[in-house]
């Protein structure tokens, strides 16, 4: 045998160990895409898909072999493909992995499919080649966190709305009877919440008579004795007559250094003195809305 000869049969023997070395790695690579959970490909530089695994095939519809050598744009339907292409060039320009969070256009149960994606450069001696990437089908996880954070809000605004109704508390006294015990601060906010309850439950009641008892009250800057007083004002508005009960001295003090008129607004020392004073009118005189 020549040695041209033996060169010859020994370079075709060197090219077929390296044929089946790289048959190899690419059945040991198509095994751990397969292995990945959810769908998982291999790209090139210029995002073009060189390998996918049977999810993609199954979500796509197309036969897995048929995969390798398309776009992006050839499997996928809608707007996300710009953006999938916007993540390849970022990944192959930072050298670094990135993790996006996506949205398909497909729905299951009438709600989008969300995906939660990692991809990662492909490099060879440094240089970038290509991209990889997985992508795990996390709908159910996004939904629920929604729903969770749903029921979250609403579970703080129910809370919300009871600490409302318990700061401000308009009680039915007897019928056409209410009275507001206020306890505690009462600042700007407060004030205005009052008001709105105080007219809600007027209207609802059908309310004649009014009772704001501020013997729990310890500090109102002048600003909420105006609103305050402006509440007192709006019960007139829809057909009923407010008292005032309980005024502490420092309230009544800046009500006159700021020169708050509070009209003919009856003003008691107790909530018994109101009582007495309202039967004693009830039975006098009985009371019209439109006297006032």
């Amino acid at each position: 045998m020549s040695s041209k000869q033996s060169n010859s049969e020994s370079a075709v023997r060197e090219n077929e160990i390296l044929r089946e070395r790289v048959a190899f790695l690419e059945a040991q690579l198509a095994a751990v895409l397969e292995a990945s959970e959810g769908l998982a490909w291999i790209k090139d530089a210029e995002s073009r898909f060189v390998l996918a695994n049977g999810a993609v095939a199954e979500l796509t519809g197309l036969a897995k072999d048929s995969i390798p050598g398309l776009f992006d744009s050839d499997i996928w339907e809608g707007a996300n493909v710009e953006a999938v292409r916007r993540d390849d060039a970022e990944v192959m320009q930072s050298k670094a992995p990135k993790f996006v969070k996506e949205a398909l256009d497909e729905r299951r149960e009438g709600r989008r499919v969300w995906l939660s994606t990692r991809k990662v450069p492909v490099l060879l001696n440094g240089e970038v080649v290509g991209t990889a990437g997985t992508a795990r089908d996390i709908t159910d996880e996004h939904w629920a966190r929604v729903d969770l954070e749903a029921a979250r809000r609403e579970l703080v605004e129910t809370h919300r709305r009871r600490l409302d109704e318990l700061s401000t508390p308009v009680l039915r006294l007897w019928e056409g009877v209410l009275v507001v015990p206020l306890i505690g601060d009462v600042d700007r906010e407060r004030a205005t919440r009052l008001m709105t309850a105080l007219l809600s439950a007027i209207q609802r009641e059908g309310a004649r008579e009014v009772m704001l008892d501020l013997t729990g009250v310890t500090v109102v800057d002048s600003d909420v004795a105006e609103r305050l007083l402006r509440a007192v004002r709006a019960t007139r508005l829809v057909g009923a007559r407010c008292s005032l009960i309980g005024i502490r001295p420092e309230i009544a003090q800046a009500t006159v250094m700021q020169d708050i008129d509070i009209g003919d607004v009856q003003v008691f020392s107790t909530l018994e003195q109101a009582l007495v004073a309202l039967m004693r009118r009830s039975a006098a005189t009985p009371f019209k809305a439109n006297g006032l």
